[in-house]
């Protein structure tokens, strides 16, 4: 197929392909080799780069030039005693048999139940891959402290269902050093929409180009990553070289991921960035309308820190499920799931009971009440009583009021209902994690941004008046 297929020479040539005489040659992977260090380089559609599994270095695809890496030195598993660190010869590791998760602890923390699944069934063994973080930023929030952020978050939870805030029991707690990989670098993004003012219709695009420093990226497959997002930021200034003494007395987890594993993770967020960025810029219009295929991120100057970071995991039992929620370390930022209440709405619920119960009642006394002050007026006529004319009056005055008050319980009832579906989906939203907190947390305002806004006019609606000024028509130049 290579041989058959022809050499595009307008295209951009970073390999010197067009200089070289290719003959009966066939092209393949191999042919385009990392110049650090010789191995394979695959173009990567979600970093906009070719990149090198084997080392990380990232290059651009036009020219080769280098755009940072995403590479990092990796732990080796140990074979025997001999290659052990001395460090590592003061830890161990504790695996749980249920859900496979590997802790780090010192020799003297053991631990008798998984944080992760609750299950009492581990086995602590030794080191058997080197355990060399980068940074660390040390627990700051002690046990109490964080039991009693976690009470006044859960009091915090709306639309639960009841007893689940007096009833819910914890039954794990742990305070557990979450490895990230901390991401430093170059945002390049190319936005773009169509925005209206007035009768103009313009196409938009906003180039950017901003500088990101330790965006977070949790490394553990066993953790949600939504979860690790919702209890950011970390303040870094508390960030120190990593040392065996900030284990002691705390477990810690071992990366599952390197950053390579992760890279349509990382552009997914910080494309992110970039679209709240243009959802800004949108606001000086007014309609915008985004335009997803014009949308293009890429990275440049990219390096990665492992660093261990503080999380306090907790779990409770709440009829026979189990619900995990944690609690940032250092800041005590807390969040997690909770269960939502089946009747989130309380009004539609009341809604609904007296509805089913009353929903005669007003309307059989807004029709008996005519006939009873008929029944009154038509027997006074006949003989001529006076006595039973005041109560007719009163009547004739409770009625309209009657009437009102059923109009307004029907109309009640409508709208609970109506709103029920709007309540729930609002329930479940505050019963789940929190956002991440958006790029103002990792902006390097130490850096140069730029933002280049330009706007194509692609019509010009002409407003068309009668004699008095009032609009009746519009005629579209283009």
């Amino acid at each position: 197929m290579w041989n058959q297929r022809p050499l595009n020479t307008a295209g951009p040539d970073p390999f010197g392909l067009a200089s070289k005489k290719t003959g009966g040659s066939t092209l393949s992977a191999e042919s385009v080799k990392c110049p650090t260090c010789g191995s394979n380089i695959v173009f990567e559609p979600e970093l906009g780069s070719m990149m090198c599994r084997n080392c990380g270095n990232m290059y651009s695809p036009d020219t080769m030039e280098s755009r940072g890496s995403l590479g990092v030195s990796k732990e080796h598993d140990y074979m025997g005693d001999s290659d052990i660190t001395g460090d590592d010869k003061n830890r161990h590791e504790i695996v749980c048999n249920s859900c496979g998760a590997t802790l780090i602890a010192d020799e003297n923390t053991m631990s008798t139940m998984c944080p992760f699944c609750g299950s009492p069934a581990l086995i602590t063994r030794r080191m058997t891959r080197e355990f060399k973080p980068d940074y660390i930023i040390p627990f700051k929030i002690d046990k109490d402290q964080a039991k009693d952020i976690a009470k006044k978050w859960l009091d915090s939870r709306q639309y639960v269902p009841w007893g689940f805030k007096n009833k819910c029991r914890l039954t794990t707690m742990t305070a557990l050093y979450v490895p990230f990989w901390l991401l430093d670098c170059v945002v390049h993004s190319e936005q773009g929409g169509t925005g209206k003012i007035g009768g103009r219709a313009l196409e938009v695009t906003a180039k950017m180009a901003y500088h990101v420093k330790g965006v977070p990226f949790d490394a553990s497959v066993k953790i949600a990553n939504k979860l690790m997002e919702a209890v950011e930021p970390y303040d870094y200034k508390d960030m120190v070289r990593f040392e065996s003494k900030y284990l002691q007395g705390f477990y810690a987890d071992k990366y599952d991921q390197v950053p390579t594993d992760i890279t349509n993770r990382i552009v997914r967020r910080i494309d992110k960035f970039s679209r709240d960025e243009i959802g800004i810029i949108s606001h000086r219009y007014q309609e915008f309308e985004v335009r997803s295929e014009k949308n293009l991120t890429w990275m440049s100057d990219a390096s990665v820190k492992y660093c261990l970071l503080p999380v306090w995991f907790m779990t409770v039992e709440f009829e026979g499920s189990t619900y995990q929620f944690a609690i940032n370390g250092q800041t005590g930022e807390a969040s997690g799931q909770v269960p939502t209440a089946s009747t989130t709405d309380k009004l539609a619920a009341i809604g609904r009971i007296t509805y089913s119960m009353w929903k005669f009642i007003p309307v059989a006394l807004c029709l008996l009440l005519p006939v009873i002050m008929y029944v009154i007026s038509f027997n006074g006529m006949f003989t001529g009583s006076t006595e039973l004319a005041p109560l007719v009056r009163v009547l004739s005055v409770i009625e309209p009021i009657l009437v009102a008050l059923t109009v307004a319980f029907f109309v009640t009832i409508y709208v609970c209902r109506h709103i029920s579906k709007k309540v729930r989906t609002g329930a479940d939203l505050s019963n789940d994690f929190d956002k991440d907190p958006g790029l103002d947390s990792y902006l390097d305002s130490t850096k140069p941004a730029d933002i280049d806004v330009k706007e194509t006019e692609l019509r010009f609606a002409h407003l068309v008046t009668d004699g008095e000024g009032n609009l009746y028509g519009a005629r579209t130049v283009r």
